[in-house]
């Protein structure tokens, strides 16, 4: 059975996943609305979104057939539903190493999602729908399944036993190098001599 790769874009209002086959090229998209009015709020929502990716990641598990997962990290300069975005973040993860090892599982910051696919970290939502239409021909029904595609493609490149063609371009294979922490770090500025 061919391998899958998910990605994962979680939002304050919901969850958008997608498995993306290489071998086949199927694309397989699930969203589910984790929005208050459909989940509730506090320790109730919480709890409803644990168990929903939960059971979701566990009949991926049982399929056998995962290579890896990236989800979108933390934007660490968000300005609103921070506390509210940092639990729902965490409650994923969870359910996520409840389901995999912790080794298939690779966080990426927003910036490098956008990077991966338009060569910017600071591209719009608009352009990152295009991006995706124009680099791998896949229709994203909104911004949310556009991120979590280009995770699963990242994801795809990410497993060493899968034999996809090296990256395109060279912001991609920077971006990979990033997730996997190989990126050198930048060489430090020298100090300018004082005379």
């Amino acid at each position: 059975m061919p391998r899958s790769y998910l990605g994962i874009d979680q939002s304050y209002t919901g969850c958008a996943v997608v498995a993306y086959t290489p071998a086949t090229g199927d694309t397989d998209v699930h969203r589910f609305d984790f929005s208050p009015d459909a989940a509730g709020t506090g320790a109730r929502r919480l709890a409803h979104v644990h168990s929903v990716l939960r059971d979701y990641f566990q009949v991926q598990r049982l399929a056998g057939t995962v290579g890896a997962v990236c989800f979108e990290g933390y934007a660490y300069g968000a300005k609103f539903k921070r506390e509210e975005l940092g639990e729902l973040g965490g409650v994923m993860r969870l359910a996520l190493v409840q389901t995999w090892h912790p080794g298939l599982l690779h966080a990426v910051a927003p910036p490098s999602v956008k990077k991966f696919v338009t060569g910017s970290g600071r591209a719009d939502k608009d352009k990152m729908l295009l991006a995706v239409y124009m680099r791998w021909k896949f229709e994203a029904p909104n911004h949310d399944v556009a991120d979590a595609y280009t995770l699963a493609r990242i994801a795809a490149h990410l497993d060493p036993e899968l034999q996809v063609e090296p990256p395109e371009l060279k912001f991609q294979q920077e971006v990979l190098d990033t997730v996997r922490g190989t990126k050198k770090p930048p060489r430090p500025a020298r100090a300018a001599s004082r005379r």
